[in-house]
């Protein structure tokens, strides 16, 4: 039973560390790790989830497709659901919230496509915000391996008692 915590204990804590390490290296090849803040898309990006954006060419992207653009709106990026495409060039597209009843007021120019939501993790959100910031990335990185150090400390006090225990013993 001990073990089976100490492995349980160990396993959440390298799923944490490759968390944090994912977050911070997916915007140097391009991809973005956001967390959803607006229930536009609700039911299928859901508040407080994260939505994980991929580059792709705007002739890949078709109707139906989630993608995250610079909005007119606001300075954030705003992900929604692309209705109809420009026949001409596919350089615009316009987007509605899954929730919305309306489009969007704006139709969004290729240069503003930020990229295709190709993956969404509910109520990971939250975490990944907090990684983000200097004391989580300290924490989820740091920590951990604060206490895999102390563990294996543990391990290899535990070990040299034992021998010396069996010295002792064998020399009387």
């Amino acid at each position: 039973m001990k073990k089976a915590a100490e492995n349980f204990g160990l396993a959440v804590i390298i799923l944490l560390m490759t968390v944090a390490v994912l977050t911070f290296l997916a915007p140097h090849f391009g991809w973005r790790v956001d967390t959803v803040f607006s229930g536009s898309m609700e039911p299928e990006l859901k508040v407080g989830g994260v939505a994980v954006t991929r580059p792709v060419e705007a002739g890949d992207i078709k109707v139906g497709d989630i993608i995250a653009f610079h909005s007119p709106l606001s300075e954030k990026v705003t992900s929604h659901r692309v209705i109809a495409v420009d026949d001409d060039s596919s350089s615009h597209f316009q987007t509605k919230g899954d929730a919305n009843e309306d489009a969007d007021p704006f139709v969004v120019p290729a240069q503003n496509v930020v990229g295709k939501v190709c993956l969404h993790i509910p109520y990971f959100g939250y975490a990944t915000q907090f990684v983000k910031t200097p004391l989580g990335f300290l924490l989820t990185l740091c920590l951990p391996g604060l206490i895999i150090m102390g563990m294996e400390m543990r391990n290899i006090w535990l070990v040299l008692t034992e021998e010396q225990i069996g010295r002792k013993c064998r020399i009387r």
